[in-house]
């Protein structure tokens, strides 16, 4: 009879997980409550196994004795035990609890350093469906068209509406959709005030912002600098973004780790020449007889760069 209600109780907590998963998968990759929710969840995990593991164990134990058979012994007392019994009983703990801490700490150093922080191929549903392979890759919009600050900067900025009403005042691709407008551009113009039909903006409306969801998030220790690297160090979008004119979905291309920006500091180099900014650099090149920089060799490892 245990069976049954167990089975019962583990479709009950899959399907609320599932519940919870729907109902945030419109927000932020970071929520106040998401540690406190796994916790909660792996507990209960943690205690359905245990449940189960001493449901089966007792099963098992009353079929051996219906069958007049010896149960079997665990695990523990049948390998772990004879060879720790010939141990000093002090030596036999520390070695135990030493390797246990061992592993432990090799999982968790492994999670700490290739996970936590680490959202490679982070892609969150965006409240429009707005595709870089249609406007980048396409009809070849330039990236700074609609991150215009890019160059000039600390962010690259997210596009305003006026910016996606240059085209879409116009564009309404109605003919993908039976002469209607495009839902999404219909939510361009719900958020703006604008009537597609007529062809014109609506006094005196309340305007809403578009709620986008930001895809690369560095830590607040980190500093980056877009006009820094797109205007001074001429690196193009693709470096850091990957092939974004590809994507139709965009999601995060590279791991925008410290290791990742070191070693990148470590292997390209300064366009020392064709570049004022670097006017002073090119002049020291020449005096060392050297045509070549890095980035790393100019300062670009010195912790002040990026940690202030």
């Amino acid at each position: 009879m245990q069976k049954p209600k167990i089975k019962i109780l583990i479709t009950i907590i899959l399907t609320a997980l599932s519940s919870y998963s729907y109902s945030n998968n419109m927000s932020s990759f970071y929520s106040d409550s998401t540690l406190l929710a796994l916790i909660i969840v792996g507990v209960v995990l943690v205690l359905i196994t245990g449940l189960l593991w001493g449901i089966q164990k007792n099963l098992k134990a009353l079929s051996a004795q219906d069958a007049d058979e010896e149960p079997k012994l665990p695990f523990y007392q049948r390998v772990v035990k004879p060879i720790t019994s010939k141990w000093n009983p002090t030596v036999a703990t520390l070695a135990i609890g030493t390797g246990i801490v061992l592993i432990l700490f090799g999982f968790g150093y492994k999670y700490g350093m290739d996970e936590v922080g680490v959202q490679q191929g982070y892609a969150p549903t965006q409240p429009i469906n707005y595709s870089h392979e249609l406007h980048a890759g396409q009809y070849e919009i330039d990236c700074k068209y609609c991150h215009s600050i890019a160059e000039k900067s600390k962010s690259a900025s997210i596009p305003s509406l006026n910016t996606c009403m240059n085209c879409h005042r116009y564009v309404q691709a109605k003919e993908k959709y039976n002469g209607k407008i495009s839902p999404d551009i219909q939510k361009i113009y719900d958020a703006i005030g604008f009537d597609g039909e007529n062809m014109e903006y609506i006094a005196g409306y309340e305007q809403k912002p578009i709620k986008w969801v930001r895809i690369h998030n560095l830590p607040d220790l980190a500093y980056f600098n877009h006009s820094q690297h797109v205007k001074v160090g001429g690196v193009e979008c693709q470096t850091c973004h990957g092939p974004i004119e590809t994507m139709e979905v965009v999601a995060q291309h590279s791991e925008l780790t410290m290791g990742w920006c070191i070693n990148c500091h470590r292997e390209r180099g300064i366009d020392a020449e064709n570049n004022d900014y670097y006017e002073e650099v090119h002049k020291r090149m020449k005096v060392e007889g050297k045509d070549y920089m890095t980035v790393a060799e100019n300062g670009g490892l010195e912790c002040s760069k990026c940690h202030y």
